[in-house]
């Protein structure tokens, strides 16, 4: 359900699981990009390789996120749509270190072993594609698309990514 007054602004919520599939330890991902109090693209799928943290994880979703906003930064653009993509897509996760790891240059002994391509999100931050802010596990309607949740929990998310209730405003960048 699209809603007249739903924020006409596209806004993204990513999560990553951290219990990896029992088979190959690969965790779930997910994102869903929402304009007008719906979503219009969602995605969930397994990490492509192991994490070895939930804050390794977190940032690769985060970065297969960045490759759905660009895409649709790219075709509102193309639409002629710019009013929506003036400025960086809010990109909300709950994970605060992969949140720090893609707006800061942080390395350390944690860090360190993330592979090159997972750095897109930093590069998309860097050229003001993407606005990660931390956003309450609670609020964090990709969590759907990562884990099974309790029946209570579903029904507080569900009516939110579909529509039916409108999102909770996103929190201020950080810094502001």
């Amino acid at each position: 359900m699209y809603r007249a007054d739903g924020n006409p602004i596209p806004i993204c919520y990513y999560d990553s699981s951290n219990k990896g599939d029992y088979s190959d330890s690969k965790c779930q991902y997910g994102h869903v990009i929402m304009l007008y109090g719906g979503p219009i693209i969602w995605s969930s799928k397994k990490h492509t390789h192991v994490g070895l943290s939930s804050s390794h994880n977190e940032y690769m979703a985060l970065m297969h996120a960045c490759v759905d906003i660009i895409w649709l930064r790219q075709l509102l653009t193309e639409l002629g749509i710019t009013d929506m993509v003036n400025s960086p897509m809010i990109t909300l996760g709950d994970n605060d270190q992969a949140t720090k790891l893609s707006r800061e240059d942080i390395n350390t002994p944690g860090n360190r072993y993330i592979r090159t391509h997972f750095h897109f999100a930093k590069e998309c931050v860097e050229k003001q594609l993407i606005c990660p802010r931390r956003v309450s596990t609670t609020d964090n309607i990709s969590d759907m698309m990562t884990k099974p949740l309790s029946k209570q929990y579903i029904g507080y998310l569900r009516p939110k990514m579909t529509g039916y209730e409108n999102l909770p405003p996103p929190p201020d960048e950080p810094g502001l």
